[in-house]
């Protein structure tokens, strides 16, 4: 049975995962930001790792892309190989990256977001936080954006953002509600 532990971008990221897996482990990069180095996030990921002195199993992973040049895809294989690198290889890892930040998600239901503004083609790679502040005239990422998080539909969020979708079907096997929503 697993027991798994989180390693997370920072506040917000964390006060969803709280909400949505409670009683979880959850620890922070707080390196989020498009200037950071994946090599700087593997190394601070594996030094978190090992603070959790193998006691959780799988360690769940949720990083922003940022404006990186990559794909989602690359970026998690990248990562991932960097970790290893940093001597982490003997524990499962199961990493997502939300493309371009967690807002993007969000907006994939795009009807709660409750605007009339047309939905964009495709909500994963835009500023999703600037595009919720244009909607909403303010946003506050820990208080504001949890609570959209948690009315947003997983299953519709699953349906309209590839990124989640990637994050999700990796957690298949991992004991909470909310996942189990999202793959319907």
């Amino acid at each position: 049975m697993s027991n798994p532990a989180f390693i997370v971008d920072g506040f917000t990221e964390r006060n969803i995962i709280q909400s949505i897996c409670p009683g979880k482990p959850i620890s922070r990069t707080d390196l989020n930001g498009k200037n950071v180095t994946l090599l700087a996030m593997a190394k601070k990921i594996a030094s978190l790792i090992r603070l959790f002195n193998n006691r959780n199993y799988p360690i769940i992973i949720l990083v922003d892309k940022e404006n990186r040049e990559l794909t989602t895809e690359e970026m998690c294989s990248q990562l991932r190989q960097l970790i290893i690198n940093e001597g982490i290889n003997d524990i499962e890892l199961k990493i997502g990256v939300a493309d371009r930040m967690i807002e993007n998600w969000i907006l994939a239901d795009w009807d709660k977001v409750s605007t009339d503004l047309p939905k964009p083609d495709d909500t994963d790679g835009i500023n999703g936080c600037s595009k919720i502040k244009e909607i909403l005239g303010s946003y506050g990422k820990t208080t504001d954006g949890v609570d959209m998080f948690l009315n947003a539909d997983p299953s519709i969020i699953y349906d309209n953002s590839p990124s989640f979708k990637e994050f999700a079907d990796q957690l298949l096997d991992i004991q909470c509600k909310y996942l189990k929503l999202a793959a319907v």
